[in-house]
């Protein structure tokens, strides 16, 4: 492991934000994150905790190319930043997905949820829809890096109602 802004990295962190242009680490207090989750009635999970231990405080920013060329794009995992996204945002998500999935982070200059699935799955949610980029957090740095995950939309068909 090696140490980034005062904390301790693993190796395969450290690998999957190697093309990034630059990464912010800050310092995590699961404790104090799980009291804010609960503040803003968030169920704290074990696999959140899992993810604020391990990913928390986190921004990463990287080369985007779009349209008009190349663009700085960011993700932040800092829990504020988290926690900034409505509620009934995150409701709706969870209908459109068809599973529970937890606000851990904002990406993109348009501020899109990246969301948690207890499963490990990270998704993309904005006003255009919800998109899945990988399972495991590490796994989507990589793909989102690398401008390299499935785009598709998902839509909400066949998802039972009391799932939110």
């Amino acid at each position: 492991m090696t140490e980034i802004g005062g904390r301790h990295l693993a190796a395969s962190l450290q690998d999957a934000v190697r093309d990034a242009i630059s990464v912010e680490v800050g310092s995590v207090y699961v404790d104090a994150a799980c009291v804010r989750y609960r503040e803003e009635d968030y169920d704290v999970t074990p696999w959140l905790r899992e993810f604020l231990k391990n990913y928390s405080e986190l921004t990463v920013i990287w080369n985007y190319k779009n349209d008009s060329g190349i663009a700085a794009t960011k993700l932040s995992t800092v829990v504020n930043c988290a926690l900034s996204v409505p509620r009934r945002n995150v409701r709706n998500d969870v209908r459109r997905i068809g599973k529970p999935v937890l606000p851990v982070g904002l990406a993109s200059e348009t501020e899109d949820r990246v969301l948690l699935a207890e499963d490990g799955e990270i998704l993309i949610a904005g006003d255009a829809g919800t998109q899945r980029v990988a399972n495991g957090f590490e796994a989507a740095i990589r793909a989102l890096i690398a401008n390299d995950w499935d785009k598709t939309y998902l839509f909400s068909s066949n998802i039972p109602p009391n799932i939110a």
